[in-house]
């Protein structure tokens, strides 16, 4: 069940951001996340939760006013369940088809998982954050297409 998040989520969901940054981020030398600090990485963002045997198992993030899809994580003990495509369908149902997002460029499976959701790696420049390394921009295709980034189309 895909659902809008509720304070009393704020504990797991702590829980999934860390272990699967944890994950995804080995070098950026994460050593906890509380509710505190999954607040103030979330703050002013709408946060949608995936949940399954009445308990958070993955969450998206979106800052609103940019479309931007900031976390999007589901637990690592459910991975390969079908939870992150539910979460990421409900995701764009909520908050549309013109999302954005940043993903570290090591992150694989992340990026494939995008791709087949439809999302577009664009050419527009990433950038580098300190801890957790290179990333890019994946938009899915309203969003690249408003930004002018789509790939042309071969000639026929």
């Amino acid at each position: 069940m895909i659902r809008d998040a509720v304070t009393s989520d704020r504990e797991a969901l702590a829980s999934i951001l860390f272990r699967a940054s944890r994950d995804v981020f080995p070098l950026a030398g994460i050593e906890r996340i509380d509710q505190t600090e999954f607040s103030r990485q979330t703050e002013g963002e709408s946060i949608l939760v995936a949940e399954e045997d009445d308990r958070p198992v993955g969450f998206s993030s979106v800052w609103d006013a940019e479309h931007f899809l900031h976390h999007f994580f589901v637990d690592p003990d459910y991975h390969r369940r079908g939870i992150g495509r539910s979460l990421m369908v409900g995701t764009m149902m909520r908050y549309g088809s013109s999302l954005s997002l940043k993903c570290n460029t090591a992150n694989t499976r992340a990026r494939a998982f995008y791709r087949a959701m439809g999302w577009i790696e664009t050419d527009e420049p990433g950038g580098e954050t300190e801890g957790t390394g290179n990333w890019i921009w994946i938009r899915t295709p309203v969003a690249a297409a408003a930004l002018g980034l789509l790939p042309d189309e071969p000639d026929r």
